[in-house]
C-alpha cells in the first residue's frame, strides 16, 4: 500500500447480488491512491472470488467475521471494520453501491480545501439507481459548503436527500463521536454527518457521482421494515434533543419535541421525559408546563 494514502474505502459486505459492480467501480478509479477494506459480516456468499478477480492481494484488506453484527445493528459492523483503518479519511460504501471513475481523484482535488478550512466531512453528489442500474433520481445541490446544522435541518424536512455512501469522513472525528446505534442504522448516517463535522461546515463536491442502489433488497428500498424505520426516526429525535439541541435554533428543536411527544402518544413509543428540560434551559416555563401536561396524558393513556 502507498504510505501516502489519505483515503480508505470501506465495504461492510453481506449481499453478493451487486457486489461485483461495486468492486469494478473501485478497481476502475483513475487515481489508485486509496486503501480498500472489506469486512465480511458472516455472509453465506463468499465474495473473495470477485475481489481476487479485480485486485491483487496487496491491494486490499479482507476480514472474514464468524458472527453477524449487521443483523443486530449495521453500525456495529461498520465500526468493526473501521477498527482496522489507519488512513486519515474514510468512506463507507454499500456493497451494492458504486462510485464514478473520478471519485478518488476528486477527493484529492478537494482535500486541500477541506484541510485548509478545518472541514472534516466531504459530501459528494449522488444518484439513486434501481436493480437494473437505471437512474431513479439525480441529486445535485447548488451549495459548495453548508453548515452541518443547516444540512441536518434540510434533511429532516426532506428538502435534500442523503445517505451514507456519498460521504467521506475524517477518521479522528469518527473516533471522537462514533456512530449512534439506531434501529437498522436508519438515521445513523445523518447524526454522523452532524457530529463528525464537529458541527462546522460540510464541503459539497458535485464533480463526481456516487450511485446508491434502491431496491427491495436494500434497507432504503424495502417496505417491509417501515415500522422499524419509524422507531429509528423517533430515537433520532430523542438523541437530537438530549445531546445536540443547543446546537440548533429554538424553533427547530421546539418542532422536534412536539413531534416526539405526538408520536409517543399516538404510536405508544418509548418516552424519555428528559427532553422537556430543554424548555427550562431556554427559559420557556410555559412551554415546559405544557409539555409536562402532555407527558402526564401520554403516561395515563399507556397505563390504561
Amino acid at each position: 500500500m502507498n504510505k501516502q494514502n489519505k483515503l480508505a474505502i470501506v465495504i461492510p459486505y453481506y449481499k453478493i447480488d451487486f457486489f461485483e459492480k461495486t468492486i469494478q467501480s473501485i478497481a476502475s478509479q483513475s487515481n489508485k491512491n486509496f486503501a480498500l477494506y472489506i469486512g465480511n459480516d458472516a455472509s453465506s456468499e463468499n465474495p473473495l472470488p470477485i475481489i481476487k478477480k479485480h485486485f491483487t492481494p496487496e491491494k486490499y484488506h479482507y476480514f472474514e467475521y464468524t458472527n453477524n453484527l449487521g443483523g443486530k445493528n449495521l453500525a456495529l459492523q461498520w465500526e468493526r471494520v473501521l477498527e482496522n483503518v489507519k488512513e486519515d479519511w474514510f468512506q463507507i460504501l454499500g456493497d451494492d453501491d458504486t462510485i464514478s471513475e473520478n471519485f478518488v481523484e476528486e477527493f484529492y482535488k478537494n482535500l486541500h480545501t477541506a484541510e485548509d478550512k478545518s472541514i472534516s466531512v466531504i459530501k459528494f453528489s449522488h444518484q439513486w439507481i434501481n436493480d437494473r442500474d437505471e437512474i431513479l433520481e439525480d441529486f445535485n445541490y447548488p451549495f459548495k459548503e453548508i453548515s452541518a446544522t443547516d444540512f441536518f435541518i434540510k434533511k429532516y424536512n426532506n428538502e435534500i436527500r442523503s445517505s451514507l455512501s456519498e460521504n467521506i469522513f475524517k477518521r479522528s472525528f469518527y473516533l471522537q463521536y462514533k456512530f449512534e446505534k439506531l434501529p437498522l442504522a436508519w438515521g445513523s448516517d445523518d447524526l454522523a454527518i452532524l457530529s463528525f463535522s464537529d458541527f462546522k461546515k460540510i464541503l459539497y463536491v458535485n464533480s463526481t457521482k456516487v450511485k446508491v442502489r434502491i431496491s427491495e433488497a436494500s434497507i432504503s428500498g424495502s417496505e417491509s421494515n417501515l415500522e422499524e424505520k419509524l422507531k429509528a426516526d423517533h430515537e433520532l429525535k430523542r438523541i437530537l434533543i438530549i445531546k445536540y439541541a443547543d446546537r440548533f435554533n429554538y424553533q427547530f428543536i421546539d418542532s422536534v419535541i412536539e413531534s416526539y411527544l405526538y408520536h409517543c402518544y399516538i404510536k405508544n413509543y418509548n418516552l424519555d421525559a428528559r427532553i422537556i428540560f430543554y424548555y427550562l434551559r431556554k427559559l420557556k416555563p410555559i412551554k415546559f408546563l405544557k409539555a409536562l401536561k402532555q407527558i402526564y396524558y401520554i403516561r395515563k393513556k399507556h397505563a390504561s
